[in-house]
């Protein structure tokens, strides 16, 4: 591991704790007044836009053709593109919520329809189970493997990169679930599990170390999701590679 890669390690490390703690904070602003509802609106945007940036730069850098400050430069750069791209991904996963919602009707008259043909009864329950694996396929494989190495490309190229993607192994359609699960869904897990002792105080310092694993297990389950998402090619694999801005 490189130097850059050990300080945007930290990076990383400070700059989620912050957002974490920013949109906390945007989640407690009232929103009873017009003014309040003006600073939620601006923290909201603070929110995302540092959020891109970040982890943009995160992208450009494992790209390996620039070096860190370059990396977030070249993220500030393309921001808008990022926040373009983050909208696209954002409202393909709000279609996957409407259909998961809508699906209802959809479920009770494909089980109708087969009873009638089969001549034997289906029930609406196990359509839906095939509708949930469906849905769920869609969410954590096949969307982030096809939109991550597209939001890296647009990190390091901008707008002229809408229309191409980061070359992906294989082995990604594996690697980039399991990391996602890693980062978003087993801290949850970690923070849901509450080990019952009678005693409050070592309730607390369990759920201190719950929440200090599930943390770092984010931070590290990203960083090598980014990392496997460009492609393979960071400055850990050339330290020899010259920085360009």
């Amino acid at each position: 591991m490189t130097h850059s890669t050990r300080i945007l390690s930290a990076v990383h490390m400070a700059g989620n704790a912050l957002l974490l703690w920013l949109g906390y904070y945007w989640l407690g602003v009232g929103e009873s007044r017009t003014s309040s509802l003006l600073w939620s609106a601006v923290i909201a945007i603070v929110l995302v836009s540092l959020s891109c940036w970040l982890h943009g730069a995160t992208f450009v850098y494992f790209v390996g053709k620039v070096d860190l400050p370059a990396a977030f430069r070249t993220a500030v750069r393309n921001l808008l593109a990022v926040l373009a791209a983050v909208i696209v991904v954002l409202l393909l996963y709000f279609l996957v919520a409407r259909w998961v919602d809508n699906s209802a009707v959809p479920g009770y008259n494909i089980s109708s329809w087969l009873t009638l043909k089969l001549r034997k009864p289906v029930r609406p329950t196990a359509i839906f189970r095939i509708f949930n694996v469906a849905t769920w396929l869609v969410r954590w494989v096949i969307l982030p493997v096809i939109v991550l190495p597209w939001v890296a490309a647009i990190a390091s190229g901008g707008w002229h990169a809408f229309r191409r993607r980061l070359a992906t192994k294989r082995l990604y359609w594996i690697q980039a679930p399991l990391l996602l699960l890693c980062a978003l869904w087993v801290p949850f897990l970690l923070l849901g599990w509450v080990p019952y002792t009678g005693n409050f105080a070592l309730e607390m310092v369990s759920f201190a170390i719950r929440l200090l694993a599930a943390y770092l297990l984010f931070a590290a389950a990203w960083l090598v999701l980014a990392f496997l998402t460009s492609a393979g090619r960071p400055l850990l694999s050339h330290p020899t590679t010259e920085a360009k801005p």
